[in-house]
């Protein structure tokens, strides 16, 4: 009884203010970069997009804005046709095309993307393929300014390689527009004759411009080269 008196006693004369040490508030220390992005996302307005991604796949779309990116700067388009509005944005730094869930053919994307290059030089523009097919990669990195990432990257790896710059001495050399007029009469069926005829150029130029593409895709044969250009211009909607 004398022990519960005591206590209640000094707990009387205890000050109201009194605070526990470890309820001291600690300051709290952020990441360098977090506290960059979230800088960016105060000081720019909420309309800006930065990047946009290009893409059909549920999976890419949910790991690109839970893991990888914030949803603010980013948007998700199912086509280019619908994203049009967006890439002439000029606050718009990269652009990233899954070209294996596309619902389009992927030739005529890339006749897009070639054009959207030349009007937007300071977009970097990254293509998302399969990394078992070497002849569709050096497809994709002859037809213009284009970065190739493999889809099956892990995610670390794959954020770290879109915000690294890339590096424009590691470009493979791309297609000549002469070379690319050649390649988009064979893309639409015709054979060496009428794209001769079509491009008023004598028939040994025209094989000679096509043996120099088989040279640079490592294509054995012309056989070889009109299989990848029939699936490249497969569209998937039919």
């Amino acid at each position: 009884m004398r022990t519960v008196i005591r206590r209640e006693k000094n707990r009387r004369h205890q000050a109201d203010h009194t605070v526990l040490p470890n309820r001291e508030r600690t300051p709290q220390v952020f990441d360098k970069l977090e506290h960059l992005s979230q800088q960016l996302n105060f000081t720019l307005p909420e309309c800006v997009i930065s990047q946009l991604l290009i893409s059909t796949d549920g999976f890419l779309v949910y790991a690109w804005c839970r893991c990888l990116f914030s949803v603010k700067r980013s948007a998700v388009f199912p086509s280019l046709e619908s994203a049009l509005h967006r890439l002439e944005d000029r606050a718009l730094s990269r652009l990233i095309v899954d070209m294996e869930s596309l619902t389009t053919s992927r030739f005529s994307a890339l006749e897009t993307l070639r054009q959207l290059a030349q009007s937007h030089p300071d977009l970097h523009i990254y293509l998302l393929a399969a990394g078992h097919d070497p002849a569709l990669l050096n497809f994709l990195r002859a037809c213009g300014p284009f970065h190739i990432l493999r889809r099956d990257l892990p995610i670390a790896p794959f954020r770290q390689a879109l915000l690294t710059p890339p590096d424009p001495h590691n470009a493979s050399p791309p297609f000549q527009p002469a070379q690319w007029r050649l390649i988009c009469t064979l893309a639409q069926g015709e054979s060496l004759k009428c794209a001769a005829r079509q491009l008023n150029l004598p028939y040994h130029r025209v094989a000679y411009r096509l043996a120099r593409c088989l040279a640079q895709l490592g294509l054995p044969d012309r056989q070889s080269f009109l299989h990848l250009l029939h699936r490249l211009t497969l569209d998937a909607n039919r």
